[in-house]
């Protein structure tokens, strides 16, 4: 019963380590070009396994932002893995609490879309989960050492020239979160203006810049929201006009 579900599980993330391929040889590849040594990269795609959140590293380590602050800045951007395996827990068989932290460092959003879509009365098993997260997890870690690799080997001007892709990775992963959606388009606007007359204005490092204006635009745009909401009229009429 276990290997089968185990089986199951694999077969249903397939299509997510397929999916992760370009993204961690892209990853890999970066790494090496900011400076990381090959167990460098593998170890962070090993340990933190987090894309968005290895990427921001990247170009916070890049601009040689202290730890701590990276740190810091890690957390906020993974935070909503507390509300995803909240969620999650109320759709999983029972299971001890040692095996619910194991198969929860495997959640991903790609891991959560694929699990929290089962049937709603069909209760997820630790196998299938595990699965699921196990073979994601393998080709994330997989392919990162792969693009290090490959990294390695590319002529040095083309290592220089990489280095613009990750700014362009960051412009791919907000692009389809803001097409058609006002809330990330003012979210991004907000923050970028925010870091920008922090960063020029020079009250604060890079990496608090950053944190601030994450966590700035968050509460002030949640905060418009919120008062939209208090006013449904004016609400019909803007979405009447767009």
């Amino acid at each position: 019963m276990y290997k089968s579900q185990f089986t199951s599980g694999i077969k249903a993330g397939s299509t997510i380590a397929i999916g992760y391929f370009p993204v961690a040889l892209a990853f890999g590849l970066l790494a090496k070009t900011t400076g990381l040594s090959f167990i460098e990269a593998t170890a962070m795609s090993i340990f933190v396994y987090a894309g968005a959140a290895q990427y921001m590293t990247l170009s916070l380590i890049k601009l040689n932002v202290d730890p701590v602050t990276i740190v810091i800045n890690t957390f906020v951007v993974n935070i909503r893995h507390f509300l995803m395996t909240a969620s999650l827990n109320e759709k999983m068989q029972r299971a001890p609490k040692i095996v619910k932290a194991a198969y929860a460092f495997g959640i991903t959003d790609e891991t959560f879309s694929v699990l929290a879509t089962r049937k709603e009365d069909e209760k997820i098993t630790s196998a299938f989960a595990f699965g699921v997260a196990s073979i994601a997890y393998g080709s994330w870690v997989a392919f990162t050492a792969i693009g290090h690799f490959v990294g390695a080997n590319l002529p040095e001007f083309l290592q220089i020239a990489m280095s613009i892709a990750l700014y362009a990775m960051f412009i791919g992963l907000l692009v389809p979160s803001a097409k058609g959606n006002r809330k990330v388009v003012m979210l991004a606007a907000l923050a970028a203006v925010i870091h920008c007359l922090i960063y020029f204005t020079g009250l604060l490092p890079t990496g608090w810049a950053i944190l601030v204006a994450t966590l700035g635009s968050s509460i002030l745009i949640e905060i418009i929201y919120a008062r939209r909401g208090k006013n449904p009229a004016a609400f019909q009429i803007e979405k009447e006009v767009d």
